[in-house]
């Protein structure tokens, strides 16, 4: 029960996320009237998408302890090589796909490991996240476990649709900025 529930928060934090863009667009691009028709028919077809996505919960407990810790392996491992090395986020994010998606060869049997670059390549995609975001190693923890979450949420959904690992890191930066922000205001 308490599964279900969860993977219904998960699939709307994504629907939050997507509608957040649609309407980032829309209000700073209020008079062009080609942007506008693009928006609406990208809204038509998320919400296609949404009624034919199906929400079923299974047990994976070690996968989803699994499915974090690989999250934010590639979420600080990008971040290293960005902050410290000095090399751009894409570089930094396409090299730590690049190694990751050779592991799953060397450990043919084991399930897990055959997950793994999904999960690090998320995460990668939350070590993108700009300096002036990402204040530290702490912001970065507190995102890669949040886009975990979610990635882990939402692991039965949106099969064969384009974004979503972007998509969740995306909600996993701007909520993880969001507490940070909260609590910078409280403290």
């Amino acid at each position: 029960m308490i599964k279900k529930h969860v993977k219904k928060f998960s699939f709307s934090l994504i629907i939050l996320c997507h509608l957040g863009f649609l309407a980032a667009i829309l209000f700073e691009k209020q008079n062009n009237f080609f942007i506008s028709g693009f928006v609406i028919l990208a809204l038509i077809l998320l919400l296609i998408t949404y009624k034919k996505t199906p929400l079923s919960a299974g047990n994976h407990s070690l996968e989803h302890v699994l499915t974090v810790a690989f999250v934010f392996f590639g979420a600080i491992v990008t971040y290293i090589l960005s902050v410290s090395f000095g090399l751009s986020n894409v570089l930094s994010a396409g090299l730590v796909g690049l190694v990751v998606s050779f592991i799953p060869e060397f450990f043919k049997k084991n399930t897990y490991i055959q997950g793994m670059p999904t999960a690090v390549y998320c995460g990668a995609f939350v070590g993108m996240t700009n300096i002036s975001v990402a204040h530290g190693y702490i912001f970065i923890t507190l995102a890669s476990t949040i886009t975990g979450l979610l990635l882990i949420g939402t692991k039965d959904a949106f099969h064969g649709v384009g974004g979503k690992l972007g998509t969740l890191a995306f909600g996993g930066v701007a909520l993880a900025f969001f507490i940070t922000f909260l609590v910078s205001e409280w403290v």
